[in-house]
């Protein structure tokens, strides 16, 4: 997995999603790398042309400087940057994947819905990290009609598209999504089910119960391959809201033995932040 920005989708900061470390470290390297550019000096048509007509190296540069430049809320003087940047988007199927990825975030950030049916021949892109992009613009635009074709990818071979798919299904939050986010629960990765799982929580939906206990487990979570210390406490502290709120008396007793006993101070604080809020 390459390069996907950790200001990407609002929804990265909203409602945790666990990615592959080296997504955070290529991020950091592009934060730094691009974060001192002089971007002041350049517009939002600059950076369409040189995606269309710059080198390889310019171009997928262009792309991300543009992602960014969005951010800041300089698309309200384009009326007509959407199309712009979709024409150049179903353009650029064999170009360097970089510059599909970074205006995928583009027609994210613009959260104009016309967009979706280019976002979704997006899904049919060979590289996986492509897929995660567009997935995760479709979680801004919200739109509905990309449910099923989401549910599609929600069976993807590659773990990190459908845990995912499975993110974008809950940020959309449209009941459409239930019955997939169900089947989820039983994937057979781990944080494939823990994202279906939080996507169910949103309906208030007690069947995710049995995976937001497995999230407050440290014995199952110390069977995840390659997780540090500090993830798996992000993930129980994720799991303890919904759990409580959804999770009844069994979820109050287990809160209790987490705030008494883990060896995390920071999970016993937020369990014991929990208890007392739901008093």
């Amino acid at each position: 997995m390459s390069d996907i920005p950790r200001e990407s989708p609002r929804s990265i900061l909203f409602q945790f999603v666990i990615f592959p470390l080296g997504i955070v470290l290529v991020a950091v390297g592009i934060f730094f790398l691009f974060g001192k550019l002089a971007t002041e000096q350049h517009t939002i048509p600059d950076y369409l042309n040189t995606i269309r007509s710059g080198s390889s190296h310019e171009r997928w540069q262009a792309a991300y400087q543009l992602s960014k430049s969005l951010k800041r809320g300089e698309a309200s003087r384009y009326p007509n940057l959407e199309q712009d940047v979709a024409s150049i988007y179903q353009q650029s199927k064999t170009d360097d994947p970089r510059i599909r990825r970074y205006l995928s975030m583009v027609l994210g950030t613009l959260g104009d819905r016309r967009a979706t049916p280019v976002l979704l021949d997006g899904l049919n892109d060979r590289d996986p990290d492509n897929r995660i992009y567009v997935l995760l613009a479709l979680g801004e635009l919200g739109d509905p009609a990309a449910i099923p074709r989401i549910e599609q990818s929600a069976s993807d071979p590659d773990k990190d598209v459908r845990k995912t798919a499975y993110f974008t299904l809950g940020e959309i939050g449209d009941p459409l999504a239930v019955p997939a986010l169900q089947l989820g629960l039983h994937d057979e990765v781990a944080e494939v089910r823990w994202n279906a799982a939080m996507g169910l929580t949103r309906f208030n939906d007690a069947r995710a119960v049995p995976v937001l206990r497995e999230m407050l487990d440290r014995s199952r979570l110390n069977e995840v391959r390659d997780m540090r210390e500090d993830q798996k406490e992000d993930v129980m502290i994720m799991a303890m809201a919904p759990y409580a709120r959804l999770g009844g008396a069994d979820a109050r007793a287990d809160l209790q033995r987490i705030a008494a006993t883990d060896s995390s101070l920071r999970v016993r604080a937020e369990a014991k932040a929990e208890l007392a809020s739901a008093r």
